[in-house]
């Protein structure tokens, strides 16, 4: 059992990741891949159906959410709250779950995911990414509240209730019901309780495979670009547990081998001293790397792994408490202090300090709405950044054209080269147009061109504008 000393430490850990979540959520602008979830989640429930068939590859969740939040109020921006609240739930699942696994250190566990930076950044959104890590985690800990008192059927409805919820968040969470699959298989005595859970949920989630079936071959759960992102998966440490400090540290060779050493190091100790549950843990995390392998879709980006933040919390935790047990406290002392410090340092530039931020989306409306002509055309590419300024003058009663794949990149470029005036707006091309075949084309019939560079660029958000001429125009500073 917790001691009073630590549990008023989870309290003070609580209490941080609510101040850390909270504050200032409703003060940055609406990012593209939340303006996209709240233009979805505006329209009625049998279009919100239709429109995920073929426009988006995740389930229904999250637009349910903010369908039934618009008719309480039309400031999307508050939606946030439910996000934020559901990471400060994922913090006390993990801890919960930290609990079993490294015992009276899980307090330190608590702490690197309350203040992690990148759940705090994605747990400051209305999109998914929140929902999902934190119901991983949150099954993880019913799981095991459980299988303690399997004879409470009230546990086994509460784990069936939170398996439902993840599977209609996104379809990363089928990796953690595998793992849990294979972790409730290997109890002994077997418990009836979670395959009855397991069933319900499945059953639940039934209704929905018809959607899944018509989505997958046109997207599946992410696009097929897994070439080329190899080099990224060996700084997936540093991306996942410090991210926001400076490059020259966060992507230091010294620190990406360091991480993954004692990553490594945590797995090797798991094994050895049978602590099966944290494995157990990793095994989503395996799965989902290996399906990303074999199918070619790219599911190693950061907001497709904030699951797996939590698990390497543990497998850190577990190498320091090892380390503590030994002769060197002091050094186990040292690397908690240091890992914490490097989390809190990342957390503070992400949110505090402009050249960490994202994209400061209004401002750059500003920007475009004070230079473009009534006769301009603009190419977004990729065509979330439409879904930040539909009902500005950028988008209204001009040529439009939205670039979500190579196919419209090379045929919407050939279409809006006719234009005398062509804005290409590209943010996150890597994906719909690796080969900047929009941009050539433009560049082709429009010799004279000027590019603009968004200044701030957290989480390498960085929005390039280039704005096409067939005769020439003066450039001027954003």
């Amino acid at each position: 059992m917790p001691t009073s000393r630590e549990r008023a430490l989870l309290v003070a850990i609580a209490a941080g990741a609510v101040f850390i979540r909270f504050y200032g959520l409703f003060a940055h602008s609406t990012m593209p891949d939340e303006a996209f979830t709240f233009f979805i989640a505006s329209h009625p429930l049998h279009q919100i159906v239709e429109l995920l068939k073929t426009g988006d590859f995740h389930p229904p969740l999250i637009y349910v959410i903010g369908h039934v939040l618009f008719g309480l109020t039309s400031k999307a921006y508050l939606f946030r709250v439910v996000c934020a609240l559901a990471g400060v739930i994922g913090v006390l699942a993990t801890y919960a779950v930290a609990r079993r696994a490294v015992g009276s250190w899980a307090p330190l566990v608590a702490f690197l995911v309350a203040f992690n930076p990148s759940l705090v950044f994605y747990d400051g959104f209305f999109r998914m990414y929140a929902l999902l890590w934190s119901a991983c985690m949150l099954s993880w800990a019913l799981l095991l509240w459980a299988t303690d008192e399997p004879q409470w059927p009230a546990r086994w409805a509460a784990y069936a209730a939170c398996l439902t919820v993840l599977l209609y968040t996104q379809y990363l969470a089928f990796f953690t019901l595998a793992a849990q699959v294979i972790y409730g298989a290997s109890l002994r005595p077997p418990r009836a309780g979670f395959w009855v859970a397991v069933l319900v949920a499945l059953v639940l989630f039934a209704p929905w495979v018809p959607v899944l079936l018509v989505q997958y071959p046109l997207g599946g759960t992410a696009y097929n670009a897994l070439h080329g992102h190899w080099f990224d998966m060996l700084q997936a440490p540093p991306v996942l547990l410090i991210d926001g400090l400076p490059t020259a540290i966060e992507l230091s060779p010294f620190v990406i081998a360091g991480l993954w050493l004692a990553i490594v190091a945590g797995v090797l100790i798991a094994i050895a001293q049978r602590r099966w549950l944290v494995i157990a843990l990793l095994t989503p995390i395996l799965l989902q790397v290996a399906y990303s392998i074999a199918s070619g879709k790219l599911l190693l980006g950061q907001r497709y792994l904030l699951q797996a933040i939590p698990v390497l919390a543990i497998l850190l935790v577990i190498v320091i408490q090892t380390i503590a047990a030994s002769r060197a406290r002091v050094a186990a002392i040292a690397l908690a202090t240091v890992l914490m410090g490097l989390t809190l340092a990342g957390t503070l530039d992400k949110r505090f300090v402009g050249t960490y931020m994202p994209i400061d989306w209004s401002v750059y409306r500003g920007f475009l709405e004070s230079r473009m002509q009534p006769s301009d055309g603009v190419v977004f590419d990729s065509s979330m950044v439409y879904y930040v300024l539909i009902g500005s003058p950028v988008t209204r009663n001009r040529p439009l054209f939205l670039v979500t794949d190579p196919q419209d990149a090379a045929a919407y470029g050939a279409q809006a080269a006719k234009l005398r005036r062509v804005w290409l707006i590209d943010y996150q091309s890597q994906l719909p147009d690796p080969q900047a075949l929009a941009y050539t084309a433009l560049a082709r019939s429009h010799p004279v061109h000027t590019t603009w560079r968004s200044t701030q660029a957290g989480y390498g958000d960085v929005v390039v504008t280039t704005l096409f001429e067939r005769r020439g125009g003066g450039k001027r500073s954003p």
